[in-house]
């Protein structure tokens, strides 16, 4: 009985493991390219001086005092480096930090 229970278990995480998908779904995607969750690629941001994150959190701007642990593809903008953001959008900051890192957003 322990072997097909601890069988059943086995096979249950493996179903598990096997729905989780690493790769962008259609929302995440703009012409086969990756975007960010304000919906612009890599270029967009790189061409507005921008600082592309393939693994940012996604409370970044916000203050929240308790975030997600998770990747969020983002075009992060401000900083000591002054990162920019594409026409069209504008740089979440918090204001309570000098040179702080922010992400970009839809105005």
């Amino acid at each position: 009985m322990k072997k097909i229970i601890f069988a059943l278990l086995v096979l249950g995480l493996y179903l598990i493991a096997s729905c989780v998908d690493d790769k962008p779904n259609e929302d995440q995607l703009q012409n086969g390219k990756e975007t960010s969750f304000g919906g612009f690629t890599k270029e967009q941001c790189d061409a507005a001086n921008g600082y592309w994150n393939e693994c940012g959190s996604p409370c970044a701007g916000t203050d929240a005092e308790v975030c997600i642990q998770m990747c969020q593809v983002q075009c992060e903008c401000g900083g000591i480096a002054g990162f920019g953001c594409p026409s069209g959008y504008k740089c979440r900051l918090t204001g309570k930090i000098a040179d702080e890192m922010g992400v970009c957003v839809k105005e």
